[in-house]
């Protein structure tokens, strides 16, 4: 029997860290890289599925390239309600933006919806080909995600891609794995 399950995930950091050129990239399977800067207004939704390997199950991703400019900001708690998973975009080559990845990650555990809640996700150094200028170190990086549990992985969303699908994979399989342990717990309750 197939099933197909469904989960919001929340992109979330700095303005022009390369969210929406990371999200389009993987929706697109690397062959939609926006050439040129545009702003988001407040949240672009795009759906992905991703079937999990080794079964029969496809997760639906409703992955929600949120702005990260401040203009935006008083929509975040609607935009952010009932978030499942998170990804944390910053540029490799900019501390600034990696700071901002605390606040971001704040803001989402603020929403009503999502308190108390264990927010699993990824926190990608984007921008991966910037390296030469790189203003966060791996371990440092590394470090912080895994103190907020999360995972931490690189990518590059400039054409060819590298690693795009990787966080979207990791998010889809950590859904998934949560689905068939409260199946396992409904199990043993019964």
């Amino acid at each position: 029997m197939s099933v197909t399950l469904r989960a919001k995930v929340a992109i979330l950091g700095d303005r022009a860290v390369g969210k929406t050129a990371f999200t389009q990239m993987f929706h697109s399977k690397g062959k939609l890289f926006p050439k040129n800067y545009k702003l988001t207004g407040g949240m672009d939704v795009v759906v992905a599925p991703v079937p999990i390997e080794g079964t029969k199950a496809v997760v639906e991703l409703y992955v929600c390239d949120v702005s990260g400019h401040e203009m935006f900001s008083d929509m975040m708690p609607i935009l952010l309600e009932n978030v499942n998973m998170v990804i944390l975009v910053y540029d490799q080559s900019s501390r600034e933006s990696f700071d901002k990845c605390a606040s971001c990650l704040e803001a989402l555990k603020a929403v009503p919806s999502n308190k108390g809640k264990a927010i699993r996700g990824v926190l990608v150094g984007n921008k991966y080909d910037l390296l030469r200028r790189r203003g966060v170190s791996v371990e440092e990086a590394t470090r912080w995600a895994e103190s907020r549990q999360l995972v931490f992985m690189e990518t590059s969303a400039l054409p060819p891609g590298k690693d795009i699908a990787a966080p979207f994979k990791w998010c889809a399989n950590a859904f998934h794995e949560s689905y068939e342990a409260r199946l396992v717990q409904l199990d043993n309750a019964a």
